[in-house]
């Protein structure tokens, strides 16, 4: 289905009476001028020459201020904020205008020969008729003016049909004239119209359209920081704050391939919580979370250089990635870690290496080779706890790993 906006009979108005101020503020007045200076010209020697000015420049002036009221109106942009009262005051210059002419036919009539006055009503005909191009945008406009102009002088001529030898043809003549403008007039106010209506729909259209990209940009934006924010949830484990597992794998192959480049040292600790299963029988799994946390936050505080990494690879297992530390290094904080444990002194009765929480861990640091990957040195660090276990816990290993 097509996109089509809506305008309603408003909007419509005000853009037809825009577009009505712009044509008819200086063309309107200028063929009601033209229209005059030919009936001064025309009348120049039949009527009194003073009179005749006097007329001229009443005329002017009635046109002059219609101009400059419809001037204003569209730098005050009246057609939308006072749409309708413009509209009414559109209609009342244009009852006025129309009086004025027919005033003025009258008046000339007792002073005027048959020709001249016949072609006075000619020029007003034609003022009229040329009126329409200008005036029909809204056509209520244009029918107060070419009614009021011409249907009345048509009225007069026929009922003193027999004061001219051609009254009652003219009269015949401007009444079929007005009505065939009327019909024009509706034709011409209906494509106006269209095209009006065609405009503020495209117009419409293209700022809908564009409101829409920008609220689609956004929305992109909004959901890719969602899928940052959902990736950084997906590599952190939700009970300690660490890096899970699937968040290390990213950091290893970085860290590893910077060790490589720079030849320094790597150090990996494997972290265990000691029998840990037993505390959580004893104590509860919530207990046993709060443990968890705790030893995640000793780990995070001996991690603090820039590089530096606590992982949590599920259960009670930790790692810790060193990136140049040394053997010496990072035995110093794997020491350092034990102590922390030891100094939270967390109860423990089931344990079967000491009355409170201890770890077990394995140490391995060496500087990688190019054939060597960060799982070999994860698998080392993992042998060397598990030989911590079995000799008695809460024990420090060194691996023998050399690549």
């Amino acid at each position: 289905m097509l996109y089509q906006r809506k305008i309603s009979s408003a909007e419509l108005l005000s853009a037809k009476l825009e577009l009505q101020l712009h044509h008819a503020r200086f063309a309107l007045v200028g063929a009601q001028a033209v229209g005059v200076a030919a009936i001064v010209a025309l009348a120049w020697y039949q009527l009194s020459q003073v009179e005749l000015l006097l007329w001229a420049v009443g005329m002017f002036i009635l046109q002059l201020v219609n101009s400059m009221r419809m001037s204003r109106a569209l730098e005050q942009e009246s057609y939308s904020s006072h749409r309708y009262s413009l509209y009414a005051e559109l209609l009342i210059n244009a009852l006025l205008t129309g009086m004025a002419w027919c005033a003025s036919v009258y008046w000339m009539n007792t002073a005027l020969s048959d020709e001249v006055f016949y072609l006075v009503l000619v020029v007003v005909t034609i003022i009229s008729v040329v009126t329409v191009a200008v005036t029909c945008v809204v056509r209520e406009i244009y029918l107060m003016l070419l009614f009021s102009t011409l249907i009345p002088i048509a009225a007069w001529l026929g009922w003193h049909f027999d004061a001219r030898p051609f009254n009652l043809v003219m009269a015949a003549v401007l009444t079929a004239l007005a009505l065939l403008m009327g019909l024009v007039s509706g034709w011409m106010s209906r494509s106006f119209g269209d095209v009006v209506e065609s405009g503020m729909e495209r117009e419409a259209m293209t700022r809908d359209f564009a409101e829409l990209s920008e609220s689609l940009r956004l929305r992109n934006l909004q959901l890719q920081e969602a899928r940052m924010q959902l990736a950084d949830i997906a590599t952190i484990d939700e009970l300690t704050g660490l890096r899970n597992r699937r968040g290390a794998n990213q950091v290893f192959d970085t860290e590893i391939s910077r060790a490589k480049r720079s030849g320094i040292s790597l150090a990996v600790i494997m972290i265990d919580v000691d029998h840990f299963k037993l505390y959580n029988d004893t104590y509860g799994h919530p207990a046993g979370d709060l443990v968890l946390q705790q030893v995640a936050e000793v780990l995070l505080a001996v991690t603090s250089r820039a590089g530096e990494l606590a992982v949590r690879m599920g259960g009670e297992e930790f790692l810790l990635v060193l990136p140049g530390s040394t053997q010496g290094d990072a035995m110093s904080t794997a020491e350092a870690v034990k102590e922390r444990i030891l100094d939270l002194a967390i109860p423990h009765e089931a344990s079967l290496t000491e009355k409170c929480v201890t770890v077990s861990q394995g140490v391995v640091a060496c500087v990688p080779r190019l054939h060597t990957e960060i799982s070999d040195l994860v698998s080392a660090a993992d042998q060397a706890l598990y030989a911590s276990k079995e000799s008695g816990r809460n024990r420090i290993t060194l691996s023998p790993f050399s690549p």
